[in-house]
C-alpha cells in the first residue's frame, strides 16, 4: 500500500474573488467591497481538504510557469500534500477563475484552464503506482475527461468522481468507472439531458 493513500488527479486554480453588495447586469461596472486572491480548483481543494482532515495526500496536476504556479506549489508543501507530480508547465499561465460574489451569496464564475489543459494521460504514466495503490482516488472534470477516465482505470482502491463541470454526451465510463459518481442537481440535468428538481 502506498504511503500516500489518498490521491487527487485534477485541476488547481487561483482564485481571484472579488465580494460585492450585488452581480453586476451585463456591460455594467460597479463598486466591490473587498477582494481575496487564494489557492483554489475543485482538485487542490479536494486534496488539501483530505490533508487538513489527516490524510496522506498526493496530487498530480499541472501549474503555469507564471508566478502563480511555484507559489501555488509552495502553498501545497505548506499543507503538507505531497506534490511530487505537480509539474510546471511552460509557456502556460496557471488556471485562473476569476469570482464575483454578492451579499446575498449569489456568485458568477468565470475560470481560464490555463495549465490544466495540458494534463494529459502521459502524465499518468509517472504515477502509476502511486494511483494504483490509493486507497482512495479522487478526481473531477475541469482537466480533459480522458485523463479521469484513464486514472479511474488505473484505481484498485475507492474512486470518487465530481462531475463538474458537467458534460453532455460523455463517455459512459465516467458513469461506470468510479465507485461514487458526485453531482448536484443541475450538474445530473446536463449528463442525462433530463430536467432534474
Amino acid at each position: 500500500m502506498s504511503s500516500n493513500n489518498i490521491v487527487v488527479v485534477g485541476s488547481c486554480m487561483m482564485d481571484f474573488t472579488s465580494y460585492c453588495k450585488r452581480l453586476p447586469k451585463e456591460g455594467e461596472t460597479i463598486h466591490g467591497t473587498q477582494f481575496k486572491t487564494a489557492f483554489g480548483g475543485k482538485g487542490g481543494n479536494q486534496c488539501v481538504a483530505a490533508a487538513k482532515l489527516g490524510g496522506k495526500t498526493s496530487f498530480v496536476a499541472r501549474v503555469g510557469d507564471d508566478i502563480w504556479g511555484e507559489q501555488y506549489i509552495a502553498n501545497l508543501k505548506d499543507q503538507n500534500v505531497d506534490a511530487k507530480f505537480v509539474q510546471i508547465t511552460p509557456n502556460y499561465s496557471s488556471g485562473i477563475a476569476q469570482i464575483n460574489v454578492s451579499e446575498s451569496g449569489s456568485n458568477q464564475i468565470v475560470i481560464v484552464a490555463g495549465a490544466n489543459s495540458q494534463l494529459s494521460k502521459k502524465d499518468l504514466d509517472n504515477c502509476i503506482n502511486l494511483i494504483s495503490n490509493a486507497s482512495v482516488l479522487v478526481c473531477q472534470l475541469e482537466t480533459h475527461p480522458d485523463v479521469a477516465i484513464k486514472a479511474l482505470e488505473l484505481c484498485k482502491g475507492i474512486s470518487i468522481l465530481n462531475g463538474a463541470p458537467a458534460i453532455p454526451n460523455c463517455d459512459t465510463k465516467l458513469y461506470s468507472l468510479p465507485t461514487i459518481f458526485c453531482v448536484n442537481e443541475t450538474e445530473a440535468s446536463i449528463f442525462t439531458g433530463t430536467a432534474i428538481e
